[in-house]
């Protein structure tokens, strides 16, 4: 997918190191999230399926995903551990599976935050960004010792 598919915004200032991957089959959830990530100015791209996931993720790995478990096409934990083998970026899983052994499960998986639906877009905003600081602080430790 280019940057003029659907579902992708170009780069601002604010995230120079890359996009936000939005893992969500459901249109109004999407939509919802898109709004408050654009209006912050990041650069999205959107998959509804885990297979759209998967082929954006190896085209060029995102700066963060966001991703739903419950997927038309399988599991987003799937997706999950694919990218765990790979990389360290932040992942937010953004679910309706909200018991305390879904949540133990994702993670487990290797999830970096839990966040049940329906959601506050504020709460929603405040923690990724959160993962988002902690990344930036460990490259830039990372770029500092080089």
């Amino acid at each position: 997918m280019d940057n003029n598919s659907q579902g992708s915004t170009s780069s601002t200032p604010s995230n120079k190191r890359g996009y936000l991957l939005l893992v969500e089959d459901e249109p109004v959830v999407q939509a919802n999230n898109k709004m408050v990530l654009e209006r912050r100015g990041y650069a999205l791209r959107q998959a509804y399926t885990l297979e759209e996931a998967r082929a954006m993720v190896a085209e060029e790995l995102p700066r963060a995903i966001i991703l739903d478990i419950q997927l038309p096409d399988g599991n987003g934990l799937d997706l999950l551990h694919e990218v765990r083998k790979v990389s360290n970026i932040p992942v937010l899983v953004l679910t309706a599976m909200g018991t305390p052994k879904d949540i133990i499960k994702g993670l487990e998986a290797g999830g970096d935050d839990y966040l049940t639906k329906p959601h506050d877009l504020h709460t929603f905003l405040k923690r990724l960004e959160a993962l988002l600081h902690k990344s930036n602080v460990a490259i830039d430790k990372r770029e500092e010792s080089s």
